[in-house]
């Protein structure tokens, strides 16, 4: 870690691979060895611990769809087709019929009702109301059921009803008997192209 962002000042490095600073999309600049602070023998703990880092995203590529990034400076992105922001959502599952996407300390409730129901609407044993997705404002993902007969599972295994349960990158969650999504790694270098709609 070598690199800073003019933006962040010295209190945050980046690594040497990193061309851009995640948080302001601004190149980064060579930090001088000389004025690299040096590591406490006995570091004391923090009385109140940082958040968890967002993820390191390529910032040269959206993150939805892969367009190359014209501009540094670019906020959205110019595919036509896209047009999102260049700042990826805390969470983002994919289902066959679109996705769902949350920013950080973001909660919505998925089923056959809802902002979501089109992504449901071909499985009639997904219940109206079936479970809870969310993040925490350092934003960690979760799921949690909502009682229904027709289970919520988690990388195959049935999560008790109004249990919540972490989720990670590349986690497969499944409603019902059919109705299943990833949850996809931002941190991934080389986006997919996905269909632009959130239902």
């Amino acid at each position: 870690m070598s690199q800073v962002c003019p933006r962040c000042g010295p209190g945050r490095l980046f690594d040497d691979d990193l061309g851009l600073c995640p948080d302001h999309v601004r190149p980064l600049e060579p930090y001088p060895a000389e004025a690299m602070p040096e590591p406490s023998p006995h570091p004391e703990p923090s009385p109140h611990p940082e958040p968890s880092p967002q993820p390191v995203v390529d910032r040269s590529v959206c993150w939805n769809c892969g367009t190359p990034v014209a501009h540094p400076g670019n906020t959205e992105c110019l595919n036509p087709d896209c047009r999102r922001s260049l700042t990826p959502p805390a969470l983002v599952v994919r289902f066959p019929a679109g996705q769902v996407e949350l920013g950080r300390d973001a909660r919505v409730e998925l089923g056959r009702l809802g902002p979501h129901a089109a992504l449901f609407r071909s499985y009639p044993n997904v219940s109206r109301h079936h479970a809870v997705i969310g993040t925490e404002p350092n934003g960690r993902a979760w799921i949690e059921p909502v009682p229904t007969p027709n289970g919520t599972f988690l990388d195959g295994v049935e999560i008790p009803a109004s249990e919540r349960r972490l989720l990670r990158p590349d986690a497969r969650i499944r409603f019902a008997l059919h109705a299943e999504g990833t949850v996809v790694d931002l941190s991934r270098q080389d986006p997919r192209p996905w269909p632009s709609s959130s239902a």
